[in-house]
């Protein structure tokens, strides 16, 4: 379940790499994903204009996946086709991230189980952030998790323990291994590129 390419809603990863936004339609909720300087994803619900998750990374750095961006990047612009397409819809740019201390957020009710009726949104944001990765040539996705958020990485997406000389936890997902491997999300190819993601939005069948 999930890779069945009849399977699950569209999302455009090629809109989203190219005009900074793509629309993703569900059964319970209506999202717009976006993204800012190739490492911001914000995602938004369409219906209440309200910013709802987000995810920060940064291919250039050794940590990708940590603790969220400070001042100035946090204030990268929006793309001019978003703001084009959404120029009348008011979103509350103030509070995109209601927790800045970390890098990866979900709000409570858009999550599995949640009260929208939304499954794996978390997954959608990290395999934009591993595509984009991909696409760079980065091979090892780094990631320093928060909390304890160790066994998360490690069931979800495969993560290894990276050696380090200190005493925090590094992670590192095996991009060429791992994105074709994730559980609710189909890689959608054409010319050899990825365009599109299917994604299973229900709970998992046991």
């Amino acid at each position: 379940m999930g890779n069945n390419p009849e399977d699950g809603h569209i999302l455009n990863y090629r809109g989203l790499k190219e005009d900074g936004y793509a629309v993703f339609e569900t059964d319970s909720v209506n999202l717009v994903f976006t993204l800012r300087g190739g490492c911001m994803i914000d995602v938004f619900d369409l219906d209440s204009s309200t910013p709802v998750a987000y995810l920060d990374f940064d291919i250039k750095r050794n940590v990708m996946l940590g603790y969220a961006f400070g001042s100035p990047i946090i204030g990268l612009p929006f793309s001019n086709q978003f703001r084009k397409a959404f120029g009348k819809t008011i979103f509350p740019f103030r509070n995109l991230r209601p927790r800045h201390e970390v890098g990866f957020f979900v709000e409570k009710s858009y999550r599995n189980k949640g009260e929208k009726g939304l499954w794996n949104l978390d997954e959608i944001m990290l395999a934009i952030a591993l595509e984009t990765a991909f696409e760079a040539g980065v091979e090892v996705f780094i990631i320093k998790p928060t909390g304890d958020r160790t066994r998360y990485y490690r069931s979800k997406f495969w993560a290894q323990i990276r050696p380090t000389t200190g005493d925090d936890v590094l992670l590192g997902i095996n991009i060429p291994k791992v994105r074709r491997k994730l559980k609710h999300i189909a890689l959608q190819e054409v010319d050899g590129k990825t365009h599109f993601f299917r994604v299973t939005g229900h709970p998992d069948i046991r």
